[in-house]
């Protein structure tokens, strides 16, 4: 975890160089901006500083507790040029560190973590023993890998959604391939057998014997007698009605003829004599 305390330095340190005439006016306001400071109440601490600063305008410790009470009310950008003033103008290489250290820190909070890592290392190169600069660079050196991970991750969902839309625009261009995969399904379930296989094979032996039994060539009484009762249902089904009377006809004259020569020849016969001579 990051920690987020900022550096706040002290009234000894405020009043440390200030002359005996000054000095009352200055601790007063100094003195009131801190107690301020303590109780968060950061507005009224800053117009304190700040009407200190009047009297001691390039003094390095007012600049750097005007910069933290910026920190602390969020105001980061110009927590940052306060501290890098000090940073820059500071002869003491114990306020110079202090005012890095914070720096990283404001950076941090804006989400510029490459630049935090910058100024926490330079903090630790004037003060190598400062714990907290060391635990801030591996924190956020570590959040960094994490947020670059998660970026990996985040572009590889997006890669994958932007593919899926053109797989299934393929597929609506090309949907032969679905189609048949549907359709040989389709025949290889119309295909199944409903019962078992030997049932299946006894019954189509079946059929071919029965196939095979009508498919037989008949004797010959039989086909002549199919071909005979063919024949006379054949004429029957073609004789008209005329063609009938005509043949009835021809059927009468032909009786008439045969009983007419009967007839004549009973006539002329010579009866026998009625006894012997």
């Amino acid at each position: 975890m990051l920690k987020s305390c900022t550096y706040f330095l002290g009234l000894a340190l405020l009043l440390a160089a200030v002359p005996g005439a000054e000095a009352a006016s200055l601790y007063e306001k100094a003195r009131q901006g801190v107690s301020l400071y303590e109780k968060q109440s950061f507005d009224e601490a800053l117009n304190k500083f700040v009407d200190a600063q009047i009297e001691q305008p390039e003094d390095a410790k007012l600049k750097f507790n005007i910069a933290s009470t910026h920190y602390k009310m969020q105001n980061y950008e110009e927590a940052v040029k306060g501290f890098l003033d000090v940073a820059a103008t500071a002869r003491d290489a114990q306020l110079e560190e202090k005012a890095l250290y914070n720096v990283g820190n404001a950076m941090y909070r804006q989400g510029k973590l490459e630049e935090a890592v910058e100024y926490y290392k330079k903090a630790l190169e004037l003060n190598p023993q400062d714990k907290d600069a060391l635990q801030n660079l591996e924190f956020v050196r570590d959040e960094i890998k994490k947020r670059l991970n998660e970026a990996q991750k985040t572009a590889e969902q997006q890669k994958q959604q932007q593919q899926q839309p053109k797989e299934q625009q393929k597929q609506c261009q090309n949907p032969g391939s679905d189609n048949q995969t549907q359709q040989a399904g389709a025949d290889n379930q119309t295909k199944q057998p409903s019962g078992s296989q030997e049932q299946q094979q006894m019954a189509g032996q079946n059929q071919q014997q029965q196939e095979q039994q009508q498919r037989q060539p008949q004797s010959g009484e039989q086909s002549a007698k199919q071909e005979q009762a063919a024949g006379s249902s054949g004429q029957e089904q073609s004789m008209s009605t005329e063609e009938a009377e005509q043949w009835l006809s021809s059927l009468q004259e032909n009786r008439d003829k045969l009983q007419k020569p009967q007839q004549k020849e009973g006539r002329g016969m010579p009866r026998a004599p009625d006894k012997d001579w």
